[in-house]
């Protein structure tokens, strides 16, 4: 009689530690579900700001100097500041700032990064620019970045050349986008070609 009570007892222990372990586990599976139908409804925006070091001003659709100029510093190290591991991440960064109200320009940038890939990655270049003077026009939203490019041949060669590159953006929904990035000697090269075929 007393076996079958200690048995009974034992068993109707069992069976409370069961449920209390079934409930835990109902609660965290309910959890999760609830976690996740959050997470899915969420949308989060993430603003590429660059290091505020001087007054900036936004007002309508009017950028200040100081903006344009800190925006373009931070676009032309995400362009210009590359190596074969890095090359991928910053496209994907460029990209995702990327005017997308120009297919041109959109097509442009990724033929780019397309070209920069291949090169950086067939030779093992890695490319730095340090810039030297900024030629900043508010009113078009363009900015001339004038410079100094060096490009290191993996563990061989080196080579530095002054460059200049120009950066047009789109302000839209309260930041800028890239729209055009250009070497200047390049387009020149490009508009004589065309000169010359006409």
């Amino acid at each position: 009689m007393k076996e079958n009570i200690q048995v009974q007892i034992g068993n109707e222990s069992i069976i409370r530690q069961r449920n209390f372990f079934a409930g835990c586990l109902a609660l965290a599976v309910g959890s999760c579900f609830l976690l996740s139908g959050k997470l899915a409804s969420t949308s989060e925006k993430i603003l590429m700001v660059p290091g505020i070091s001087k007054e900036m001003i936004i007002d309508g659709d009017k950028v200040s100097q100081n903006y344009l100029e800190e925006t373009a510093l931070l676009f032309i190290s995400a362009l210009l500041d590359l190596t074969p591991t890095t090359i991928d991440a910053k496209k994907e960064i460029i990209l995702k700032y990327a005017s997308k109200r120009s297919p041109e320009s959109l097509k442009s940038l990724q033929d780019y990064f397309a070209q920069a890939s291949n090169n950086l990655k067939k030779f093992q270049l890695s490319t730095f620019f340090a810039p030297k003077k900024l030629y900043v026009d508010s009113k078009t939203l363009e900015v001339i970045a004038e410079g100094l490019l060096s490009t290191t041949f993996g563990k061989r060669g080196f080579e530095e050349r002054e460059v200049k590159y120009k950066l047009s953006f789109d302000y839209v929904a309260g930041h800028l986008q890239l729209k055009e990035f250009n070497e200047l000697k390049k387009v020149l090269e490009k508009q004589e070609k065309e000169g010359e075929n006409e």
